[in-house]
């Protein structure tokens, strides 16, 4: 199994309707026992096999797996959810279940956990890929899934690249999450993956088609001029692309990032396209708070749907750690594109 879903795991598996109610004090260690087991084989570091263990102890079989890039986290989970087939499991990266929760929301204004027990009617375990707060928003809606799935005896396993006490971190915020932190720190096994090797640039990433990319640096990084663009309907509000053609796309960085665009118009293109090729990136460092977090969003969600990613910029992409205002999640995106040739 690699760094995203295997192909033998479907997103959502069997509703929970269908199947009896599973004794939990003999579940639990069943599945600790098929996890070891179907890591025994893996080419794992020491740190990754301490985790391993630790998993595997977990009592309650809530699990949150964090550390640093590139270390395996969602390899583990994904081998942890499959030890619990055929219990109902699915599993989400969290900027896709922000996305459902969002367009149910805009669809018919409920309470935020109204509408999670509509989304996760009929699952009995659910993986969230990439657990992060970093605003009230995201503090107010995982929230609540913290409370739906404790209330509706819903397994979480969550991975992510924060200790439960380094979520939300701006300081003139962290304050309003520390019961959820608590909540985590008590009611799951909060297990750390150590330091070790990033094994996204070790030639074992199944991201194939992403970093067969191309991240072209030239100071001549503008757009050409375009014969006629076409405006794309993304998720229900127009985007400007330079072309759009069978399976690949293409836009200008003021276009797609400097644009308020959100993750719901970049879900919509990696849904519809296989290639995007994004022009007249300037250089990284220069760019403001917004669009660099844009950025950042961008290239989560071309990684995790594998769309090939072509970048004609006026800099190499590591200038993004001198910007004033480095996004949270700088360092997951810098390991991303150091998978795309150059």
């Amino acid at each position: 199994m690699t760094d995203r879903a295997a192909d033998e795991l479907p997103e959502r598996v069997r509703p929970a309707d269908e199947l009896p109610e599973p004794d939990r004090d003999a579940l639990i260690p069943a599945v600790a026992a098929r996890f070891v087991a179907a890591t025994d084989a893996l080419d794992l570091d020491p740190a990754q096999r301490d985790a391993v263990q630790a998993i595997a102890a977990a009592t309650t079989g809530n699990v949150y797996l964090w550390g640093g890039v590139g270390r395996g986290k969602s390899m583990l989970a994904e081998r942890y959810l499959a030890a619990f087939l055929p219990e109902p499991v699915l599993r989400l990266h969290l900027n896709e279940l922000f996305r459902r929760l969002q367009a149910e929301l805009v669809r018919d204004w409920k309470a935020p956990a109204i509408v999670l027990r509509r989304l996760l009617h009929g699952v009995r375990v659910l993986l969230v890929d990439e657990f992060h707060v970093h605003d009230v928003a995201d503090a107010v809606y995982l929230e609540a899934l913290l409370n739906v799935t404790a209330d509706d005896g819903i397994l979480l396993i969550a991975t992510s690249n924060y200790a439960p006490a380094d979520l939300l971190p701006d300081p003139r915020l962290h304050d309003r999450f520390l019961p959820a932190i608590a909540r985590i720190e008590s009611s799951f096994a909060v297990v750390p993956i150590g330091d070790g090797p990033d094994h996204r640039t070790s030639g074992a990433d199944a991201h194939t088609r992403f970093a067969a990319g191309i991240w072209h640096a030239s100071p001549a990084a503008d757009a050409p001029p375009a014969d006629a663009g076409v405006v794309l309907r993304a998720d229900g509000i127009p985007l400007p692309a330079l072309s759009a053609e069978g399976a690949q796309v293409t836009f200008d960085f003021a276009d797609l990032c400097e644009a308020p665009v959100g993750v719901r118009q970049y879900q919509w293109l990696a849904d519809r396209y296989s290639e995007l090729t994004l022009r007249s990136v300037p250089d990284l460092a220069t760019v403001r708070r917004e669009p660099l977090m844009r950025f950042t969003t961008l290239v989560d969600v071309l990684y995790d749907h594998d769309v090939r990613f072509v970048v004609h910029a006026h800099a190499p992409f590591d200038t993004l750690r001198r910007a004033a205002h480095v996004p949270p999640d700088a360092d997951r995106a810098l390991s991303r594109l150091r998978a795309l040739g150059a």
